[in-house]
């Protein structure tokens, strides 16, 4: 080999060149930027996403850093307070390819996500996605359902009608019976909780305000 020769690079050059690519965002941090965005986007901070999906602030600082691999039940609980489907948070564009053609104002039944199903409760998404001011659900409460032991409090208001069944409202302590026809509105802000000991299940339209 002359002096003038360029060597050529070494498979270990290779390596070192690769190495020093950025890596593919994995699952988690996918996951954690969609919820992190959507957060931001609606103006939510931790401490009140926090209060609402029943976990801690570091918890969710984790998941929205990408740190840790949410459960599904995570998933569920942070998608149920944002008012996303749960399906757009994992996978968007499978999400959004079987989502039918329709109205931006319509959602229909067989489509409205579920975005809670724990504890005997269920909740699905009434309120096309996008409308951050309202969100309105479609709540079954099976008997034994429950929102939890304890009240519960956050910003906005509430309102809502039962269709079907009967359920027991708590607001400040105060227990109030409600059957089919029966409506509520309350501000979010007072201590409240909700559970169905009666036996069949009770069917809510609730709709909060998101300030």
């Amino acid at each position: 080999m002359t002096s003038d020769t360029v060597p050529a690079a070494s498979p270990a050059g290779n390596t070192a060149n690769q190495s020093r690519r950025s890596p593919e965002p994995s699952e988690a941090d996918s996951i954690g930027m969609r919820l992190r965005e959507e957060r931001l986007k609606q103006g939510m901070t931790l401490g009140r996403l926090s209060e609402e999906a029943g976990l801690s602030i570091g918890a969710l600082s984790q998941v929205e850093r990408g740190l840790v691999s949410p459960t599904v039940r995570t998933i569920y609980a942070i998608a149920g307070v944002l008012g996303i489907s749960p399906a757009s948070v994992i996978d968007p564009i499978g999400a959004q390819a079987a989502a039918p053609e329709d109205s931006p104002f319509i959602v229909r039944r067989p489509v409205q996500p579920k975005v809670l199903d724990t504890n005997g409760v269920t909740k699905l998404l009434a309120t096309p996605v996008g409308h951050p001011r309202y969100k309105g659900y479609v709540v079954t409460i099976a008997p034994g359902g429950s929102s939890g032991e304890n009240s519960y409090a956050h910003e906005g208001e509430e309102v809502g009608v039962v269709i079907a069944g009967s359920f027991s409202l708590q607001i400040e302590g105060r227990v109030y019976l409600l059957g089919p026809g029966d409506s509520f509105t309350f501000p979010s802000t007072l201590p409240h909780r909700f559970f169905n000991d009666g036996g069949v299940p009770a069917e809510v339209i609730w709709v909060n305000s998101m300030s």
